[in-house]
């Protein structure tokens, strides 16, 4: 670590944790805070970057409690991909934990391996370390796409399934369904050309809660609009809609990382 004023990390207890360390003529201590989940240190100029990192060696149970305790009180915050947060899949709540591996050649070609290992409800994510050497933006980036992938083509097989199942029980025909990584909206629908739109992250919701959003899709079929015969249509086949409507507006945000 030998940038000031640039995200790097200090590792205790295996955890990654993002620093910035900042040298002012001003300071006369050091002092360390955090704003969201980046450790601050602030300094006097005479004071090496070195002294820094013992300082916060010395005060490393306070900075780990304090780091679990902002990862862990937000599940709909943005990720940094660091160990113990939290990540939905199938509406379950699972822990990130990522591993480093070191490589003896030059980083020339960055490979994540992603795991989910259903059973205990944890997500591995192995990476190279110099990784962090990219910067955290830059390791955000890497690490993002390696997730989109996994939820792009775990959402389609799901949607596969459950898309021709809720047109034979709705008796409404489709065209076809696209899938993108959209954020705004779960799924959309172009009636007229009887395409459907779903978000890649539905796979981080549960499947009840899956099941309203392509129904309420199909339905747009038969009404393009928000009328309470289009209601009426989707409570038809999902009676507890309203309940779905409900934990969506509340719960929606875990799908933004």
């Amino acid at each position: 670590m030998n940038k000031m004023n640039e995200a790097q990390y200090i590792q205790i207890n295996n955890i990654n944790i993002p620093v910035i360390i900042r040298s002012y003529k001003t300071s006369r201590h050091l002092k360390m805070y955090f704003k969201a989940d980046t450790l601050y240190i602030s300094k006097p100029k005479y004071i090496s970057i070195r002294k820094a990192l013992e300082f916060v060696k010395e005060n490393e149970e306070y900075v780990y409690d304090r780091y679990k305790k902002i990862i862990s009180s937000n599940d709909k915050k943005v990720k940094i991909w660091a160990t113990e947060e939290n990540f939905y899949l199938k509406g379950e709540k699972h822990i990130i934990n990522v591993i480093e591996t070191d490589i003896s050649k030059e980083l020339k070609k960055v490979k994540i391996d992603i795991n989910v290992d259903s059973d205990n409800k944890v997500i591995n994510i192995t990476y190279p370390k110099q990784l962090n050497d990219l910067g955290s933006k830059e390791r955000k980036t890497y690490i993002d796409k390696s997730i989109k992938k996994l939820l792009k083509y775990n959402t389609e097989i799901l949607l596969e399934k459950r898309v021709p199942y809720w047109s034979k029980i709705t008796n409404i025909p489709y065209k076809e369904f696209k899938v993108n990584d959209a954020t705004s909206k779960f799924g959309s629908c172009i009636p007229k050309t009887r395409i459907m739109h779903f978000s890649s992250r539905l796979i981080m919701l549960p499947e009840n809660i899956i099941d309203g959003i392509i129904v309420h899709e199909l339905c747009h079929i038969i009404y393009p609009n928000h009328s309470n015969n289009f209601y009426k249509l989707v409570r038809k086949y999902i009676p507890d809609y309203d309940e779905i409507n409900k934990w969506l507006k509340k719960n929606g945000g875990i799908i933004v990382f």
